[in-house]
């Protein structure tokens, strides 16, 4: 068993005694278990599956930042971090339609960029939510 903490600016969102963690970097998908060499990784926007020491599963909609793990704890240090029953499907839904709207009028590739992110972050909460 390893604890796992999510943080956000808001505080610790929740402190586990997992067993299991899968998420995915920007370098592609990795899942940890207990007692894994050190680890330092950037998050994409995209779930963060754990399985506790009971074995219960729990999807959380991670919205990019950092990880660290040493082996026995990781910390997961991200802007937000949504279970499924904290996600407004229809609200996401509404996001994505104006970000598209808004990304037909978008004239710099920063402006871009920051409207496909809001997608993705929309796109990956839907997708818990409905699981």
């Amino acid at each position: 068993m390893f604890d796992l903490k999510i943080v956000t600016p808001k505080g610790v969102k929740t402190t586990i005694e997992a067993e299991y963690a899968e998420f995915t970097t920007i370098e592609g998908g990795m899942g940890v278990l207990t007692n894994r060499l050190p680890i330092v990784a950037k998050l994409k926007v995209a779930p963060l599956k754990v399985r506790h020491k009971d074995g219960k599963e729990e999807v959380f909609a991670v919205h990019g930042g950092i990880l660290e793990m040493d082996g026995k704890e990781m910390i997961v240090l991200t802007t937000a971090a949504e279970r499924p029953d904290e996600i407004d499907v229809e609200t996401a839904m509404k996001a994505i339609e104006a970000a598209k709207e808004k990304l037909n009028h978008a004239e710099s590739s920063v402006e871009k960029a920051k409207v496909q992110a809001e997608i993705e972050k929309n796109m990956v909460r839907i997708s818990i939510a409905k699981k």
